[in-house]
């Protein structure tokens, strides 16, 4: 009933919206390839707002499922989805997680994902990128860091060190279908 193309002024370009990429989504990406403007497609876009306005609703405690096809900007994705939970808060206006921790099962890919969503920090220290050990985890999460990324084998070292009771967390798990059995 209407133009295939009309979400483009009907969700991406009303002022609020527009408003919100300038201040929240837009990126300049540089690697050796030189510099580069990020714009979030309209797919990464949708899931960050869904998921972002359901946490809002719902709070803490929800699992969700993102799937995206190869090449169709994961890392951004999960980036974003990193940074606007970090700074979420409730209706009285209260942080909703401590901390963003993105996991990883993978070294190689930890250290991609860590290049990228330390890439979108614009402020020191929002960041943690955990590259020395699971002691270096256990600090960061019992110092409430914004933003943690980690691999998945640090965890069991920490598990019983870990001295945030009663806190909210919200995990990004990276490639979540590739070895986990749901145990860990």
């Amino acid at each position: 009933g209407d133009f295939v193309t009309s979400y483009l002024w009907k969700e991406v370009l009303t002022r609020d919206s527009l408003l919100d990429l300038l201040q929240k989504y837009l990126h300049l990406q540089v690697n050796d390839r030189g510099e580069r403007m990020i714009f979030p497609r309209y797919h990464q876009l949708d899931v960050v707002r869904k998921v972002v306005a359901d946490v809002k609703v719902r709070g803490p405690g929800t699992n969700y499922l993102i799937q995206h096809s190869a090449g169709s900007g994961k890392s951004n994705s999960i980036a974003w989805l990193a940074y606007r939970l970090s700074s979420l808060h409730d209706a009285n206006d209260s942080k909703i997680f401590q901390s963003v921790i993105v996991v990883t099962d993978r070294k190689v890919l930890d250290s991609q994902l860590q290049d990228n969503i330390y890439q979108f920090n614009h402020v020191d220290g929002v960041v943690e990128k955990i590259d020395k050990g699971s002691r270096q985890l256990k600090d960061a999460i019992n110092d409430e860091k914004k933003i943690i990324i980690t691999t998945l084998q640090k965890f069991p070292f920490i598990y019983d060190e870990v001295t945030q009771k009663n806190k909210n967390f919200a995990v990004i798990v990276d490639e979540a279908h590739s070895s986990q059995t749901g145990e860990s």
